[in-house]
């Protein structure tokens, strides 16, 4: 929280161009957090599904169109500017990690992502549900160097943690994933 305060979220918001008035229905500090929290923790496929826990988490109604308008190129420039301001952040505030990442050797960030394919490719890359194919691309990559460490590709219904093993290329090493990942036997 220390480094992503709701004034300064606001502040990145306004300065983006991703809010034109202040006292809209749809916050950007709480779309920022359900973006980085509660969209990767719930199991949302639409952005209605999504639009519907924002408004249970935050109260309040909100038509689909006007959330909808939110997913524009303003917000990327808004959350590549928070981005930017946090990694400033940790630059100049390396007194308060207090050498703890000197321990590591490695710091690795494990993510996948979903490519939407041609229908024809439905029978090898099975999407969600039965209207699209899907590929899904999952990356380990070493943060020092931006090169992937381990990559496979798979159809778009596999699920993640079948896909993270861990080895003696942890060891010593700081290994991130987001809660896809998360399962016992890898810890």
């Amino acid at each position: 929280m220390e480094t992503f305060p709701n004034s300064r979220l606001r502040e990145l918001a306004r300065a983006t161009g991703l809010i034109q008035r202040e006292g809209g229905k749809l916050k950007a500090d709480a779309l920022f957090w359900s973006l980085a929290i509660g969209f990767l923790s719930g199991n949302y496929r639409t952005l209605e599904e999504f639009r519907q826990e924002y408004i249970e988490t935050f109260g309040g109604s909100l038509e689909y169109s006007s959330f909808h308008e939110w997913f524009m190129p303003a917000l990327c420039d808004f959350l590549r500017a928070v981005l930017k301001h946090a990694l400033e952040d940790l630059e100049h505030d390396n007194d308060r990690l207090q050498g703890r990442f000197e321990q590591f050797r490695e710091v690795f960030i494990a993510d996948a992502t979903v490519i939407t394919l041609y229908q024809s490719l439905f029978d090898t890359f099975p999407g969600y549900g039965d209207d699209h194919a899907g590929a899904k691309l999952h990356v380990v990559e070493a943060v020092s160097s931006g090169l992937p460490a381990e990559f496979g590709i798979t159809d778009a219904r596999t699920h993640e943690f079948t896909q993270l093993s861990t080895g003696p290329w942890v060891e010593n090493a700081l290994l991130l994933f987001d809660q896809a990942y998360f399962d016992y036997r890898t810890m």
